[in-house]
């Protein structure tokens, strides 16, 4: 998505981006990047692990291991945009 005024905010689902009459302040953007992709890489592989835990995944009931599944799939695409956003917003400083 190229870049416009304002900030993008993403979820696996859909993109927005909130326009401001002010400009954004970039470091303070590319440090809530740098947030949102460490927590996002903790969360992804937290759940990785508990999927590769082969106790858990024997007594977990079917329907929340397909939603951990589903779950780090998204996170895995929020990560994929939280990362090309901030590559975007470094490479214009």
């Amino acid at each position: 998505m190229p870049q416009a005024g304002g900030v993008l905010r993403s979820t696996a689902q859909f993109d927005i981006r909130v326009a401001y009459s002010d400009t954004i302040d970039l470091a303070t953007e590319l440090m809530r990047l740098r947030k949102e992709i460490d927590r996002l890489q903790k969360d992804i592989a937290s759940k990785e692990r508990q999927l590769g835990d082969e106790t858990f995944c024997s007594r977990a009931p079917v329907n929340i291991i397909n939603g951990m599944k589903a779950t780090v799939g998204e996170r895995r695409i929020e990560l994929s945009k939280a990362m090309e956003r901030l590559g975007q917003l470094e490479s214009a400083t």
